[in-house]
């Protein structure tokens, strides 16, 4: 009797764990079947995230290559824009050692221009007065020998040993003394027989 009682309470502890180990085995079922939901969840939103992040990669990357494209063009203009301006700072400087030179080299007309004119007036005064000697010698007299019997200067009587000179500037007689002096006259280009006084006129 006490046998069967053991054995019925063996067999119902068998009874009770299997069910004991059924229930937490479906327990653990249903655990993982919803741990196995969420993680597919999971999953499904980490490749939606993914392709999202690939797209924005794709765009990302292409948006990259614009802007070194866009990069490599201004470095382009720079380089550019760098020699038109190094090229014009060469005509700039160029430019003003030319206009360094002109500014020289009318300085130098300006200077020849002023002496021109200066020397043209010095020539107009000296051709005033030639033509006023010329004018003066063309009024002189021109003395007559025979009326002329002593030298006007220092008074000598002429004679055969003291003969007479014109002075081809006043037109008077002198004695061969007082009209050694040659100079150059109006009417003539080579310098002739003056007398003392015409000869310091002359010379001034």
């Amino acid at each position: 009797m006490n046998l069967f009682i053991v054995c019925c309470n063996i067999e119902a502890q068998e009874t009770q764990s299997k069910e004991t180990l059924q229930k937490q085995k479906e327990e653990n079922e249903e655990r993982f079947e919803m741990q196995l939901t969420a993680l597919n969840e999971n999953l499904s939103t980490l490749r939606v995230d993914l392709t999202t992040n690939q797209d924005k990669m794709q765009e990302l990357t292409k948006a990259n290559d614009d802007l070194r494209g866009q990069n490599l063009e201004l470095e382009a203009k720079l380089e550019n824009n760098n020699d038109e301006r190094r090229a014009l700072l060469e005509r700039c400087l160029k430019s003003e050692k030319e206009c360094g030179d002109l500014q020289q080299t009318a300085s130098e007309f300006r200077r020849k221009w002023e002496e021109t004119t200066a020397a043209l007036h010095e020539l107009g005064r000296e051709n005033q007065a030639l033509q006023v000697q010329q004018s003066k010698s063309q009024t002189r007299k021109w003395a007559d020998d025979s009326q002329v019997t002593a030298c006007v200067s220092c008074s000598k009587t002429f004679s055969v040993t003291i003969r007479k000179h014109h002075c081809r500037n006043c037109g008077q007689i002198f004695c061969d003394t007082c009209s050694s002096k040659t100079a150059t006259v109006a009417a003539s280009k080579k310098p002739v027989r003056v007398c003392e006084k015409c000869y310091v006129d002359l010379r001034q």
